[in-house]
């Protein structure tokens, strides 16, 4: 452990403690499997899956070197959290690591900005179940099923006061799997998980069993039954290239690097159990399988769906599809689909089976719903690292006795999760959020992430006996293997924060998303100097904590 200072004093003699108490209330049970899903849970495999398919083919590049790519940037960032997290295995993942390596203002403000990005999209989740989940969903079935009560429902869902009050009962109802225990959370989670893979194997195993010539045909059938033309199969194309679409280059290297900060959340989501640090059984094994087996998992599930999508449908078509999405609608007021064709669309068309259309539809649903307590538990950690250091209010680290969860913390996410999801309800604050939310990428690299990286790199040298007692004490040519990974973790952000910012296809690089970055880090910044100044005052440093390890 890092030395224990000896205990301050005040001004009655009385010695003051470090931390709220001597022990956090939680309790040591995840397992391998939970690790690996609660990974998934927060990336929104689903989610990630449809974003990735929708805007690779925009950027062209060869898809499958920018997973090779991606993959070893992102083995060295997973490794960089993983060996930090078992040297100090507690709740609250890069907080602990970088206010204990680097500077306690640097964790603070890395930790919440991270939690700031997940905050913002549980807000965006509570809208979006309705907007492209539930309605999506009962459109595509409708459709697909001839079903006009679903296509009627569907628009309903969209309607602004629906969408507030069922948004509303998600981001509070979902917060009760998060309360009622681990055991309750992660075994809905892992079920949900089960489904999920299931349904994504579906939808490869739909395109594998079809040609392209079926593709095409089952494509302009079901176009000519919405109005839409015998062959509107060629009218895609036909349409994309008046509006300026060029299918991009599969071949040109600096495309293929364009490709990386799309993939790069799968490296940065799959650190996302390190948060959980202090509730993970033997963290050296479970979180070691649970991280890069999830990690390698979901890329390679991915890469095999863009095989069988572009064996099928082909890159092309794809590519034109994605174009015409993001035009204004034409001038006749005719969307240029009757759904948008997302790879769900685009795969379920293939079957007549209205039993798989809905079950495939309706976990794209599901696992937008998992999200939210899954944030809520990982977030409610952080706040509890934070109150537990003294940075935050005492109450925020109490522990249910019984639940074992940070309950007043996870209460307090809830609420601000409403005000989040009201912001996004009301058009000029919407407009706002919706545009910040397209720097969130690098701004997660930027901080937490680039912090992590230079704090791995002297970890191994500012805390030598924490690092040498760990079980990820390992060394190449004398060299500890976390501050190697720590280089490749800064290139990963750097690469990631450049590409963004000099390249407007992120649409990542207005001057107003700019400026709401640094505005939060001040803000954050501000947070963590009043609480150290007030806690000064209290005669308790918050210096004091950060010189140990929190107890577990």
């Amino acid at each position: 452990m890092i030395p224990t200072a000896d205990p301050a004093a005040t001004a009655t003699g009385v010695p003051v403690r470090a931390f709220e108490r001597e022990a956090t209330g939680l309790v040591r049970e995840l397992s391998t499997w939970d690790v690996a899903l609660f990974n998934f849970a927060i990336l929104g495999f689903l989610f990630e899956l449809y974003f990735v398919v929708s805007l690779i083919p925009l950027i062209g590049g060869n898809v499958f070197e920018a997973f090779g790519f991606t993959a070893v940037l992102s083995t060295m960032l997973i490794y960089t959290y993983y060996a930090f997290h078992v040297a100090m295995p507690r709740s609250g993942g890069d907080y602990i690591f970088v206010s204990r390596t680097l500077l306690p203002s640097l964790g603070f403000i890395g930790n919440a900005s991270y939690i700031l990005t997940l905050l913002i999209y549980n807000g965006i989740t509570g809208v979006t179940i309705q907007t492209t989940g539930l309605s999506i969903g009962f459109l595509l079935i409708g459709v697909l099923t001839h079903s006009s009560g679903l296509v009627t429902l569907s628009a309903d869902l969209t309607k602004t006061t629906g969408v507030i009050i069922l948004g509303t009962l998600e981001i509070v109802l979902l917060a009760l799997p998060a309360i009622a225990g681990k055991r309750f959370y992660f075994r809905i989670q892992n079920v949900v998980y089960v489904l999920v893979f299931i349904a994504v194997l579906t939808m490869i195993g739909l395109l594998f069993s079809a040609t392209h010539a079926t593709f095409v045909a089952d494509f302009n059938r079901f176009s000519a039954s919405q109005g839409y033309g015998a062959n509107y199969y060629q009218t895609v194309f036909a349409d994309a290239r008046g509006l300026g679409w060029t299918n991009p280059s599969q071949t040109s290297g600096f495309d293929t690097l364009l490709i990386f900060p799309v993939l790069s959340l799968y490296g940065f989501n799959f650190i996302s159990s390190t948060y959980l640090g202090g509730e993970i059984r033997r963290p050296a094994r479970n979180s070691l399988y649970g991280m890069f087996g999830a990690m390698f998992f979901a890329m390679a599930l991915t890469a095999l769906f863009f095989v069988a999508l572009y064996h099928t449908v082909g890159e092309p078509f794809v590519s034109a599809t994605d174009f015409l999405i993001l035009q204004p609608t034409p001038a006749s007021g005719i969307p240029y689909f009757p759904v948008l064709p997302y790879a769900n669309f685009l795969s379920l068309m293939l079957t007549n089976n209205s039993v798989i259309i809905g079950f495939v539809a309706m976990m794209g649903v599901l696992q937008m719903c998992i999200y939210i307590p899954g944030f809520y538990y990982m977030g409610s950690r952080s706040m509890l690292a934070w109150s537990f250091d003294g940075v935050l209010p005492r109450r925020l680290s109490d522990v249910s006795p019984r639940l074992h969860t940070p309950v007043n913390a996870i209460i307090v996410l809830v609420i601000l999760s409403e005000l989040s999801l009201l912001l996004l309800n009301i058009p000029y604050t919407a407009a706002k959020i919706y545009l910040f939310s397209t720097v969130l990428t690098w701004y997660a690299c930027l901080t937490p992430l680039l912090l992590v990286g230079i704090a791995a790199v002297i970890f191994p040298y500012r805390l030598k006996k924490i690092h040498d007692a760990s079980p990820a004490n390992y060394r190449i040519g004398g060299i500890p293997i976390i501050a190697l990974t720590g280089i490749g973790t800064i290139v990963f952000s750097v690469l990631v924060i450049y590409l963004e910012l000099t390249n407007s296809v992120y649409a990542a690089n207005t001057p107003l998303a700019i400026e709401a970055v640094a505005g939060f880090i001040i803000i954050f910044a501000a947070i963590y100097f009043i609480a150290k100044y007030w806690r000064r005052a209290q005669g308790r440093p918050l210096d004091m904590a950060f010189k140990e390890i929190p107890p577990e």
